[in-house]
């Protein structure tokens, strides 16, 4: 709680600097690479969709059509799978906050839509998660490969497109992978990988373009003057 709280502070500080602010939801569709102590992968492992939400501010970087973002966001990720040479079923579910460094360029316009490319990093500390064996449920925040800050890499792109003054409604594609997250146990050597793929929309709306829109004004009034 004290880290969510740290980062809400940090993002609502930083915010307010900002030009624009977004707000985005989706889904997210996940799936788990697992290799235990053998160094042998879990097998027949079935991916999950769930939810995601995340908030933040961007700025132009250097030119118009580059921009850094800053954001902190919530996802859920799971999967599925079963053994069937011992009869054993698996399910996990967690749930993950983060705070996330993004790159977008806007690389084509046509008649007010634009195309981005985007890329960036995600740094998630786990909030809750459970992971059920047939009958039996086990709490995984204190299970070391869940329990580790998981470092996410993503990519993808995007269109956008202006639906009010300074308000430009988007979907996105986003796929990503985690770093391993490895039992920091030395005689465990269990390893997991999560990957996503990551479908959703937002809204970004500029906070100073009525601003900015007065100066330009009052300038053009002054230089006429």
């Amino acid at each position: 709680m004290k880290k969510l709280l740290l980062l809400c502070c940090l993002c609502a500080g930083i915010s307010a600097t900002g030009q624009q602010i977004f707000v985005e939801l989706g889904r997210v569709n996940s799936s788990f690479d697992f290799t235990n102590s053998q160094g042998e992968m879990l097998e027949n492992l079935q991916s999950v969709s769930n939810t995601y939400v995340g908030v933040g501010y961007k700025h132009r970087f250097f030119t118009d059509d580059l921009h850094i973002g800053l954001g902190l966001n919530y996802n859920s990720y799971g999967a599925t799978g079963s053994d069937d040479t011992v009869n054993n079923f698996f399910e996990w579910e967690v749930d993950y906050i983060g705070v996330n460094l993004n790159f977008d360029y806007d690389f084509l316009e046509y008649k007010g839509f634009k195309a981005f490319a985007k890329a960036g990093v995600s740094l998630e500390f786990l909030a809750s998660g459970t992971q059920r064996i047939n009958n039996q449920t086990i709490n995984l925040v204190k299970e070391e490969e869940f329990d580790n800050n998981a470092f996410f890499l993503r990519a993808g792109g995007g269109v956008s497109y202006p639906i009010f003054d300074g308000g430009r409604l988007y979907a996105q594609y986003l796929w990503g992978q985690s770093l391993p997250l490895e039992d920091d146990s030395p005689e465990s050597g269990e390893e997991l990988v999560i990957n996503t793929n990551m479908f959703g929309i937002g809204l970004i709306v500029d906070l100073f373009k009525k601003k900015e829109t007065v100066q330009t004004e009052q300038e053009e009034t002054n230089t006429t003057d």
